[in-house]
This record gives C-alpha cells, structure tokens and sequence, in this order.
C-alpha cells in the first residue's frame, strides 16, 4: 500500500513537472531541468554505483528530468539517495507513454510497455531487472499473446498461456521449472517432447513421424 502511494505521487509529480516545463524557457541553470529536477546527463556515477551531480558531492534525491525541442517530456525518474527509487517512464513522440520501470533502492521490479497505439504490450514482475514472477504480453491488436509465471533463471512455472498472432492457443499447460507436465502443446514440440520424456508416444497430441526405412527410433529420454 506505501509504495502504491509514493507511485501515485511520483506520477503527480511528473505530470506537474510536464505541465510547468511547457510553460517555462529552454535555458534552465545548470542542475535544474525545465519543469524542476536535473538532466540525466548532468548526473554522474561514482564507483560505488550511486548518482551524484558532481564527483564526490552527496548522493543525489530528486527528480531527473528530459525533454525534447518541441518541448515534449521524454523521460522521468526520481532517485532517492543515488539510486532510482520508484517509476522510471519513457514516452513516445506524441507524449503517449513508451515504458515505465519500477525500481526499488536500485533495483528494477518491474517492466511495463506500450505500444505506439497506446494498446499495452508487457507488464512483467523482475528481480533485479530480470523476471520473476507473473508475466503478460500482448499483441498490438491488444490480444493475449504470453500469460504465465517465471522462476529462477526464466523457468517456466504453473499454468503458461501461449498465443500465436491469429489467437491460436500455441501452449495452454502446466510447468514445473521449467518442465512441461501436462496440456496443450504446439505440434512442433511434440518430437522433442517425446524424446525427453515428457509426453508418451502413446498419449501424443498429433499423429506421430514415422521413422525412415533404415532410420533407428531414438529412446525417450528420462525425465
């Protein structure tokens, strides 16, 4: 609930800044970004990893800030101590927002991105800016395109959506790191699903590949 809080003040914040920044002269003093804040160039980091607006001064708290010449805001961040702290967003041409990352003393937590059209295209939880944990794609058209969660090192785990661009269900299954247990495959996983075991010949979803005269049919593997 705090940190939903501090998201919508920093999206205040930044909608403020945006607002200010139209109205005010392109020639802003050093350290001071139109609108408030700094640049992103201004900032610089030290060997420690935390960004300060000249070596050797305070780690920076604040917002940091970029336009483009028409005035538009392009970019947003706010870092508290030296280190992004809350959304981070980037915008398209016409103002439309490009992509937020969410991080935490540093750390990114979380992806989101759109598309041009404004339709979503990702929102995806990560751990130190990789993902872990629930994760949705879609396609420009905002259909379902990937619905599912990942484990340690991109494991697929628990129930995984997969959609092609038509909407057909691509994988529609269950996983455990990273293994398929059961469900709807597409039909060119299935040999390789055979041969590591994980579906019986047997039990496959599609006819199976007859093997060539002469060619020796390869043992599942074990699971």
């Amino acid at each position: 609930m705090k940190m939903m809080q501090r998201w919508s003040q920093w999206i205040v914040a930044a909608a403020a800044l945006a607002l200010l920044g139209c109205k005010e002269a392109d020639s802003a003093p050093k350290g001071v970004a139109r609108g408030g804040g700094v640049r992103e160039s201004e900032l610089v980091k030290g060997a420690d990893g935390l960004a300060r607006l000249e070596e050797g001064g305070e780690p920076y708290t604040g917002a940091v800030i970029s336009w483009d010449k028409s005035g538009q805001l392009r970019h947003f961040a706010f870092y508290e101590e030296g280190q992004m702290h809350g959304p981070e967003m980037r915008f398209h041409e016409d103002g439309r927002v490009r992509r937020i990352f969410d991080f935490e003393r540093g750390s990114r937590v979380r992806q989101r991105e759109w598309f041009a059209n404004g339709v979503k295209k990702v929102d995806a939880m990560q751990r130190d800016g990789v993902g872990f944990g629930p994760m949705q794609t879609w396609y420009e058209d905002g259909s379902e395109r990937w619905k599912g969660t990942f484990g340690e090192g991109l494991a697929w785990e628990g129930h995984v959506v997969d959609h092609d661009p038509t909407g057909k269900i691509l994988w529609d299954g269950e996983f455990k790191n990273g293994q398929y247990l059961s469900g709807i495959y597409p039909e060119d996983a299935q040999e390789e699903l055979i041969r590591r075991g994980r579906v019986k010949p047997e039990e496959a979803l599609y006819p199976l590949k007859e093997a060539k005269a002469g060619e020796a049919v390869e043992k599942p593997k074990a699971p």
